[in-house]
């Protein structure tokens, strides 16, 4: 969804001579109190109408919504910019990675034996390397000349 909106974003901008969001020239992260507002604000925003007019692309948009519609429109991919690029996280909740193999509990799931008929498969009374020493043993073949 994320790659839809910024192609949306680019599109629309691109069209328009500019974007009246204030500070926008400033790249320093936003205070956690007006990231909280951007994030109020994009709730309003998000309507039914906004999520359909955005799962159907640019050009539909551009298409069959009147200019007052599009600038809402640029205003919810404007505040969305904001949040995710100036918001601390992106004003998403991130899950902490962990490291493979951290925190792995008495119940945690093994991965499974990739041949489990291994065991059953060789000869009881062989060891796992008799195979290969008897390969060994073996005399290459001669090869003719062909002329």
């Amino acid at each position: 969804m994320m790659p839809v909106l910024r192609f949306i974003a680019v599109a629309l901008l691109t069209s328009s001579s500019a974007v009246t969001l204030g500070t926008r020239a400033i790249a320093e992260p936003l205070e956690k109190a007006a990231c909280l507002n951007l994030q109020v604000e994009r709730k309003k925003l998000l309507t039914r109408e906004m999520q359909a007019a955005l799962d159907h692309g640019p050009d539909w948009v551009k298409n069959h919504l009147d200019s007052g519609e599009i600038e809402k429109v640029r205003q919810f991919l404007a505040i969305e910019e904001m949040i995710e690029f100036r918001c601390r996280g992106g004003g998403v909740a991130k899950v902490p990675i962990t490291p493979p193999g951290a925190g792995l509990s008495a119940d945690a799931v093994s991965l499974p034996d990739r041949n489990p008929n291994r065991e059953a498969a060789a000869p009881a009374d062989a060891k796992p390397s008799q195979t290969v020493a008897d390969s060994d043993k073996t005399a290459p073949s001669k090869t003719k000349a062909t002329r």
